[in-house]
């Protein structure tokens, strides 16, 4: 009975971590797919309005089309005077691609115009690549006519994550459960021809995100999680073998088996050499043990012997309660730690290489987070002839804070294409933060931009730690060689909207360096609990750069500083900072 029953509790427990484990990431799928879906759109949304107001794609509605690489085009429908649509203009990269396509979507068209008007919004992959069509219906000033604008947007990145191969098999699927990504095969198909889906039935329609037990078409056991992306009516699917997802439960018959067969074979033992004055004790634990096999681990057994039954007696109550303790903090801990893991490993792909040379600017960099997850972010691109430097400090640290710095990446990505000025950067990117997290999770940041030709650095700071600029002398750095880059200081990024960001600049001549840096540096902690702070931080920073060396040895001559005085201790908080120096081009 006990085996049964830890098996079952096992089973469920491995059932509802697997559960766990493809929620999380069918939810992060369906919000990546909304994010960059509606990134598209908010990109598209001034060309919309530029169209209605000029009722033609004026210059500046092609600048921001071309700057979008996702964009293949966008097709401009108006009613026409018998009920039906007809194009009006196109936006096109490849000229007559468009024509062709449209041509072959001729049947379709009408039944898609017809569900455009009933929901506003229709979302299609009419082919099997990754290009998915946005038909978005927009009204004019008086609400009196519908303009229908088709969005063909290209989705490489996210097709390919459906298609590779994995234990979990993932699909991005509409309500009627057409696959449009998916493993290769799939797209164009019907997932109910593969499985059978209870969740896109009846009342389970309408369910934002969940977890079911479905059959295959074969007949094999399929552990099923969804979520509804929020955009359209798309739905991210996976599914896991349960045959495969529960393999760990053989390991643990054939275990249990060997421990319940030791475990009878020393109980006949000490029966058979059992006497009259210990009946009671084996009484007492015989009673014990049926209540363990009933499930019951906090039973005890009171035996003030001190023979060998006294001794069994004792290792019983201690097995009992360790054998509790294990199941309980071995199920938790392999959930939390596999779960934290796969964050950890999500997020170290935001993170650019620590050793760069781009033109005379050489960049190093260092991170560690206090948890799996963490709240900082450091990054580096080259735009035509300038280098965006960026790093930021999300609130708090862990997921949350995880989550936040993702999402900057992603606008960062976008914003990467503009070419704008750190200041404009910096307003779009606190509209996705606050869009994001609603003023909950705020991020201080700090982007500059450094001329390639002049070497003029223009920053802009959201209320993040000042960087500091190591002006290169005659003699060794002094603390009044430290120019902190100060001149502006901006609102967090994600505290409001419409906030607006100043930006100021400053020379950097061949030899200087800049040290960026977040708060966690000077909060490192020894295990006395006593903090770094900034005087002896400072102190670490000058001794790093007194001979102005490159940016790697500056970057390990500071790790070795601060290592030192935290000696191995607990990070209270994430650790991050980089740092770049003009050099020759040689």
């Amino acid at each position: 009975m006990y085996l049964i029953l830890a098996l079952k509790i096992f089973e469920d427990d491995k059932i509802a971590y697997v559960f766990d484990s493809s929620s999380s990431m069918s939810g992060t799928m369906a919000a990546q797919i909304k994010t960059q879906l509606n990134a598209v759109l908010g990109t598209t949304k001034p060309i919309f309005q530029d169209y209605l107001t000029q009722q033609k794609f004026t210059p500046v509605s092609d600048s921001i089309f071309m700057n979008e690489f996702n964009l293949e085009s966008i097709v401009v429908f108006t009613p026409s005077q018998n009920g039906t649509f007809e194009k009006a203009a196109t936006l096109e990269k490849v000229p007559d691609q468009t024509a062709s396509v449209l041509a072959s979507l001729q049947n379709q068209m009408p039944s898609y115009f017809a569900e455009v008007e009933a929901t506003r919004r229709v979302v299609k992959v009419p082919f099997s690549d990754d290009r998915i069509f946005i038909f978005e219906k927009v009204s004019d000033e008086t609400k009196t006519r519908n303009t229908v604008f088709l969005v063909i947007v290209r989705m490489s990145e996210a097709s390919e994550m459906f298609r590779a191969a994995m234990s979990q098999k993932m699909y991005l699927i509409s309500q009627d459960g057409t696959v449009l990504f998916g493993p290769d095969g799939m797209p164009g198909k019907k997932l109910q021809d593969t499985v059978t889906p209870s969740f896109l039935k009846g009342s389970s329609a309408k369910v934002a995100q969940g977890a079911e037990t479905d059959k295959a078409a074969d007949g094999t056991d399929l552990l099923v999680s969804f979520s509804k992306a929020g955009f359209g009516d798309l739905i991210v699917v996976t599914t896991v073998e349960k045959e495969k997802a529960l393999g760990a439960v053989q390991i643990l018959i054939r275990k249990s088996l060997i421990f319940f067969g030791i475990l009878i074979s020393v109980t006949i033992i000490l029966s058979l050499f059992a006497s009259s004055g210990i009946t009671q004790a084996l009484t007492q634990l015989f009673n014990a043990t049926k209540k363990v096999a009933e499930g019951d681990f906090n039973i005890r057994v009171d035996v003030k012997s001190t023979d060998e039954v006294g001794s069994l007696a004792d290792n019983f109550n201690i097995m009992a309660a360790e054998v509790s303790r294990l199941l309980d903090q071995t199920a938790e801990k392999a959930r939390m730690e596999s779960e934290l893991q796969t964050a950890k490993t999500v997020q170290e792909t935001l993170f650019p290489e620590t050793r760069a040379k781009i033109g005379p600017l050489a960049i190093a960099g260092y991170y560690e987070p206090a948890s799996e997850c963490g709240g900082d972010w450091w990054h580096y691109c080259q735009i035509g002839n300038k280098i965006f430097l960026w790093i930021g400090d999300a609130t708090g640290h862990g997921a949350p804070a995880a989550l936040i710095t993702s999402a900057a990446k992603s606008a960062s990505t976008i914003i990467e294409r503009l070419n704008i000025s750190p200041s404009k950067a910096l307003e779009l990117l606190n509209r996705s933060i606050y869009d994001v997290s609603k003023g909950r999770i705020m991020m201080t940041f700090f982007l500059a931009s450094f001329d390639l030709d002049t070497g003029e650095l223009v920053y802009c700071n959201a209320s993040h730690e000042a960087p500091f600029l190591i002006k290169k002398g005659e003699g060794p750095l002094k603390k009044k060689d430290l120019v902190p880059l100060n001149e502006v200081n901006n609102p967090r990024l994600g505290q409001a909207r419409d906030s607006v960001y100043q930006q100021t600049s400053i020379q950097v001549d061949e030899g200087d360096s800049v040290f960026f840096y977040t708060d966690g540096i000077p909060d490192i902690q020894n295990p006395g609990k006593e903090a770094w702070g900034e005087r002896e931080f400072i102190k670490a920073l000058i001794a790093a750069n007194k001979d102005y060396p490159g940016v790697n040895d500056s970057v390990d001559r500071f790790v070795v500083s601060f290592q030192g005085h935290r000696q191995g201790a607990t990070l209270v908080d994430d650790v991050t900072f980089f740092v770049v120096k003009r050099e020759g081009l040689n």
